[in-house]
């Protein structure tokens, strides 16, 4: 049975990498659009103050997406994003 979650509005499993990789770059890409941004105003009677309020990190959203994205990329059979080229020297 799949783990199903909820990203976005939308419900993918947990155990597919690359149904993860598309809902969490929704998400980067509303956040970018300042839309996953949340405004609030605190008032006093001498001040008036409006904050604004990130609900995720950027950092950890682009490691998460470059870890599923090796990963969807390994599940699909792909080749491997980084790899050591060997060679011979013959004189």
């Amino acid at each position: 049975m799949p783990l199903l979650v909820t990203l976005n509005g939308a419900v993918v499993d947990a155990d597919d990498p690359c149904a993860l990789w598309q809902a969490l770059y929704a998400v980067k890409l509303k956040r970018l659009a300042g839309e996953a941004i949340e405004e609030t105003e605190i008032r006093s009677p001498v001040t008036q103050r409006r904050i604004k309020v990130a609900s995720t990190n950027m950092k950890d959203l682009d490691a998460e997406l470059e870890r599923l994205a090796v990963a969807c990329s390994a599940k699909a059979g792909g080749r491997r994003t980084r790899f050591a080229k060997q060679f011979r020297f013959t004189p």
